[in-house]
This record gives C-alpha cells, sequence and structure tokens, in this order.
C-alpha cells in the first residue's frame, strides 16, 4: 500500500500545478486575479478613440477629455487651450476591479518636450468616475528635465477643477524624460510617487478608501499652442497592479526598467 503522505504530496503537487498553468493563462491573457489581486498590462497596441481595449478602460466623465492610442502610444485629446475650470479637463482612463492598495507603472514616451506649455504624465490611484463628478489621487510629473521641473500629488474631490495639492516637489532632481519608468502606489493612507525606482514624492491622506488604478494626461498651452500636440507626449506601456493581504506593508520599492504649477 502506498504511503498516505506520498498520495497527499503527490495531490498537492497536481494542484500547484494547475494553479501555476492558471495564472500563466491569465498572464498571456494581460490580466490576472489571485485572492483580491489583479494585475494588467498592456503596450497599447493598434489604433482606438477613446481608449478601450476591450472595455477594459473607462472615463465616465462627462466634463473631462478621453485617452485615445495609436501605434504603441496612449495620450490625450485635451486642446491645451481652455480657461478657468475647465482648464482642468484632464484626459484619464481608468481601469477596474482592483483592491484598495493598489501600485501602477508607465514608460514616459515623449517626443518633444515644450517648456512653453505644462506637459504632464499621471498615475492615477484609487480612482472614480461619473457624469460630473471624478475622484482618486493624481500622481504626475512633468514632461521638462531642468529646474522647471516637477512631481506632485494631487487629491480629485469630485467637480471639475476642485483638487487639493498633497505633495509638490520641483527642481532638477524631479525631471521626466523619454524612456523613464513613472510608478505611483497607495497603502493604506501612504502614497507615494517614484522615477526609475527613486522615491519622489510621498504624501498621507485619509480621504479616497476605494477606486482603481489609471493614466492621466494634462496639456496647457497659451495662444493656442496646445492644439495638436497631445501625441507628443503619453505612455509606451502601463502596469497596474493590486496589493492584497499586506497589512500596511508594501512590495519592493523599485520596479524593472520595461509650489503649485498648474
Amino acid at each position: 500500500m502506498r504511503p498516505k503522505n506520498r498520495i497527499l504530496t503527490r495531490k498537492r503537487s497536481l494542484i500547484t500545478m494547475k494553479y501555476f498553468l492558471l495564472l500563466m493563462l491569465c498572464a498571456s491573457a494581460g490580466i490576472c486575479s489571485a485572492g483580491f489581486s489583479q494585475t494588467y498590462t498592456t503596450r497599447f497596441a493598434g489604433a482606438e478613440n477613446p481608449l478601450s481595449e476591450g472595455g477594459r478602460w473607462k472615463n465616465k466623465g462627462l466634463d473631462w477629455a478621453k485617452f485615445r492610442k495609436n501605434s504603441g502610444i496612449a495620450y490625450g485629446t485635451q486642446t491645451g487651450t481652455n480657461t478657468g475650470a475647465s482648464r482642468y479637463n484632464d484626459s484619464y482612463a481608468h481601469l477596474s476591479g482592483f483592491p484598495p492598495d493598489q501600485e501602477a507603472w508607465g514608460e514616459a514616451y515623449i517626443a518633444k518636450s515644450d517648456s512653453s506649455c505644462s506637459q504632464e504624465l499621471e498615475i492615477l490611484l484609487r480612482w472614480t468616475s461619473s457624469a460630473h463628478r471624478t475622484t482618486g489621487y493624481e500622481c504626475f510629473a512633468r514632461c521638462l528635465n531642468n529646474e522647471s521641473s516637477y512631481v506632485q500629488i494631487v487629491r480629485w474631490d469630485g467637480p471639475l477643477g476642485k483638487f487639493t495639492y498633497l505633495a509638490d516637489m520641483h527642481g532638477t532632481d524631479y525631471g521626466l524624460k523619454h524612456g523613464d519608468i513613472l510608478k505611483a502606489s497607495i497603502i493604506g493612507n501612504v502614497i507615494k510617487v517614484y522615477i526609475n525606482g527613486v522615491e519622489k514624492a510621498r504624501a498621507t491622506d485619509n480621504t479616497h478608501k476605494t477606486g482603481n488604478p489609471g493614466i492621466g494626461h494634462f496639456l496647457a498651452c497659451k495662444g493656442g499652442q496646445g492644439i495638436g500636440s497631445n501625441a507628443d507626449f503619453g505612455f509606451s506601456s502601463f502596469t497596474a497592479r493590486g496589493i492584497a493581504g499586506t497589512n500596511g506593508v508594501g512590495l519592493p520599492d523599485s520596479v524593472p526598467k520595461v509650489v503649485p504649477h498648474r
């Protein structure tokens, strides 16, 4: 008779192998779920306006601009010439189904950096959207690499143009260049922003408890310069990952490289 412990070991091995194969299948599709954790990765293949990728990306806001993608680049559709509260109608898109603790990162595509404009790439956390209300945490950097560079964390409070600055770091240490990885994470009430694995800003806030990761794109120029320049900067890849069961302890800070100014 075969010892029971060997039979149990064999059953466990089969279960582990099936679970591994399931994870591999999920990963090949670009999305995986394990417990309360979820991951989504994209390189923005093809062309879409607005950005959808099979309905995964959403923007339910009527007062904000949409994202689009073309030839491996995702970018916004904001004109960059609005005034008043409408100036803050950032382009955005977010995912769904993620746990409250989450992190996301994207590779910056910057074909033309224009110091006369505010060109910002944004990683969004705990993001929610409805017709006239958008909430969440916007973690962003200006697409510039000089003394006018900045990294900021802003809480969106609902209506168009209503937001609160939580962190504002500026200077030569906060530049964002073509090919850099912009990353942000939130665990509990702690928000962190990184460029190429180096922490650049952090803040604590208890306002938004749930929501999903996403991407944002802000363009503001004077004299009509913003029109037609959306495709000059965007994201060439993006990954979002839910962090489940951390009990306030985060994953490693680094990831491999694959004064308010507004």
